[in-house]
């Protein structure tokens, strides 16, 4: 099957087909259409994202094993740490940008837009929850 075919087969433009090709990205409703097309599971294409181990639940688990703590004292403890991590901890910025002219940007350009765009959510968030400022 030639690309032009396949392209009209998927209902995909025959240069975003092209450009697939060569290795560029295809925004997701285009990926989806491919990927259903080659009767694959789309979630073969995606790593699962897997919950790191969370410091509350490795200290709660230590005092637990503790001899000399009840298991009521360990609960109280393991309470008073994770109110305390909740309040103090920062919560991982993450900010999914998709550039169209991504070949255009440097990959610390990319990373700056990023923490620029995950900045002013933030700063949304305050404004939200607090009111102007």
């Amino acid at each position: 099957m030639s690309l032009r075919e396949a392209s009209d087969d998927v209902g995909i433009p025959f240069n975003t087909l092209a450009r697939v090709e060569k290795g560029h990205v295809p925004d997701l409703p285009k990926f989806k259409r491919l990927v259903e097309w080659c009767g694959a599971d789309i979630g073969q294409f995606f790593e699962p994202h897997e919950k790191a181990t969370v410091t509350t639940d490795v200290i709660a688990e230590h005092l637990h094993s503790d001899r000399s703590l009840s298991p009521e004292a360990a609960d109280r403890i393991a309470a008073i740490v994770n109110e305390l991590y909740e309040a103090l901890a920062r919560p991982e910025r993450v900010s999914a940008v998709h550039l169209r002219a991504a070949t255009t940007f440097r990959p610390d350009a990319a990373h700056a837009l990023g923490e620029l765009v995950d900045d002013l959510h933030q700063a949304l968030l305050r404004e939200s929850r607090d009111g102007p400022s």
